[in-house]
Formats: C-alpha cells, sequence, structure tokens
C-alpha cells in the first residue's frame, strides 16, 4: 500500500511539472514573431523595406569592403530610388597575433606564424522623414590568418582575413538592422 501512495503521488507532481513546463512553452510560442514577417505576414514587404535602405559613403578600404557587402545584402547590389532611411557604418580594425615561434640561428628572434584581424562595425539608422536616428548598435567578427616567411603573402593572407571579417560582420549587420526595423 505504502509504494502504491508513493506512485500516485509522483505521478501526480510529474503531471503538475509537465503541464507547467507545457504552459510555460505555449506562452512562450506567443511573443515568436518571425524576422522576415511584416504586419501583413508576407516576405516581401519586409524585403522591400530592406532594399529601400541606403548606405552612407565611407573613408576606409575595410568600411568600403563591409558597405559593399551590406548593399548586396540590403538589396543585391542596386541603389533605391527613393530610400526612407540611411545606414551609417563605421568600422575600426585591429590586428594580433595569434601564434609565435622563435627561429634558429645565430640570434633567437621571434616570428609570427598566425594573426587574427579583428572588426568592430557601428551603426545608426537615419530616418529622412523624421530627421532623427532611430536605432544604433554594434556587430563584431574577426578571422585568423597564417603567416608564412614570404611578405607578400602574408600581407594577402591579411588581406584576405580582413575581407572575411568585413563579409561576416556585414551579415551580421544586416540581421540587426532588419531585426531594428521590425521592432519599430
Amino acid at each position: 500500500m505504502n509504494r502504491f501512495f508513493c506512485a500516485a503521488k509522483f505521478t501526480r507532481k510529474l503531471a503538475g511539472g509537465l503541464s507547467a513546463f507545457a504552459l510555460a512553452a505555449l506562452l512562450q510560442a506567443c511573443q515568436f514573431q518571425p524576422l522576415y514577417s511584416s504586419d501583413s505576414g508576407t516576405v516581401a514587404n519586409s524585403s522591400f523595406a530592406l532594399s529601400s535602405l541606403s548606405v552612407a559613403e565611407v573613408d576606409s578600404r575595410v568600411e568600403q569592403q563591409v558597405r559593399n557587402h551590406l548593399i548586396f545584402l540590403l538589396s543585391g547590389g542596386a541603389a533605391p530610388l527613393n530610400p526612407s532611411h540611411e545606414v551609417r557604418i563605421r568600422v575600426s580594425s585591429n590586428s594580433r597575433v595569434l601564434a609565435a615561434r622563435v627561429k634558429s640561428g645565430q640570434s633567437s628572434q621571434i616570428g609570427n606564424t598566425a594573426g587574427s584581424v579583428e572588426l568592430t562595425a557601428s551603426y545608426e539608422i537615419y530616418d529622412f522623414a523624421s530627421k532623427e536616428i532611430v536605432h544604433r548598435g554594434s556587430r563584431f567578427a574577426s578571422a585568423a590568418y597564417d603567416k608564412t616567411s614570404q611578405s607578400f603573402a602574408s600581407e594577402r593572407a591579411a588581406r584576405d582575413a580582413e575581407n572575411r571579417a568585413a563579409r561576416e560582420v556585414a551579415e551580421q549587420l544586416r540581421f540587426a538592422i532588419a531585426s531594428d526595423l521590425s521592432s519599430s
């Protein structure tokens, strides 16, 4: 009899816990909204909103890489005729040594064998109608590369790493911008 009582008590607790878990999952699902949906629920409207953004001119080569990728991701490379908003970006770049080795010879010197490029891109979304900045944020990306004893190959590897990081941060910016615009 005692075993039956304990089993029934355990079953009631388990059923109560499962129903509370199911209720929590149901309530959480009520707050979910897909990123690419709009009030009318079509993906086409959110794509139209992203393609109506212009991206401001930039100064440096790395910023230009991020800008070019962002324009392609927002509108397929086409410039909007009547933009509703302008995205302003600033990119800072930092290089780091990831690994080093000691070269043998008459004197001990340290030679770098691997590096990393880190990009931080901050953005502002300017609304032409209200003439104010409606959203701000920043995103970060990094890319590693190998260094060799050939200086041109090492420079090219660093440049390629910058380009990979620029592509990655542009993708992150696109998602952040889409999220910002869908929440406003």
